[in-house]
């Protein structure tokens, strides 16, 4: 049986549940997500509504599990991530209401206005994923960086 702790010189986050593991991870969400939305695009109404429900679900739960893992957070970021967490919430619950109101309603160009609002709230919702990744991607070269840094301290204390 192998030991899963990462090895010294080991680069970190090279376990599925490290930092590059979770990266990993987000890249694999966001080419099924990439597959769904394009494979959407063909499907009657029915099916797409199907799929709009099942991706709300989806998203629902990641923002649960978002949440359940800002709780876990040390307590210096703690803070502010929870602010991030907590407004992104507030964000996204304000614009589903919105957009659930205006679904409700059946005359034509609040309907095209609807459609242009959810395309804005998706495209906006991209960009905030991109920020999101980009800032993953420092994060964990940053753990990285400080994982070498950590144990060429050790080696150097040795």
């Amino acid at each position: 049986m192998s030991d899963p702790t990462p090895q010294k010189n080991q680069v970190p986050g090279t376990t599925t549940d490290g930092p590059a593991g979770r990266l990993a991870e987000l890249s694999q969400k966001a080419q099924e997500a990439q597959r769904t939305v394009a494979a959407s695009v063909a499907e009657d109404r029915q099916k797409l509504s199907a799929a709009v429900a099942d991706a709300k679900d989806k998203a629902e739960q990641g923002a649960q599990r978002l949440q359940s893992s800002g709780q876990r957070a040390r307590a210096n970021v703690t803070g502010t991530w929870n602010q991030v967490q907590t407004s992104w919430q507030d964000h996204v619950d304000s614009v589903r209401v919105k957009l659930e109101e205006r679904r409700a309603e059946r005359d034509v160009k609040r309907l095209q206005n609807a459609a242009d609002d959810a395309e804005d709230y998706a495209a906006d919702a991209v960009d905030f994923a991109i920020a999101a990744v980009e800032e993953a991607e420092y994060a964990t070269l940053d753990a990285v960086l400080a994982r070498v840094e950590a144990d060429e301290a050790a080696d150097a204390a040795q």
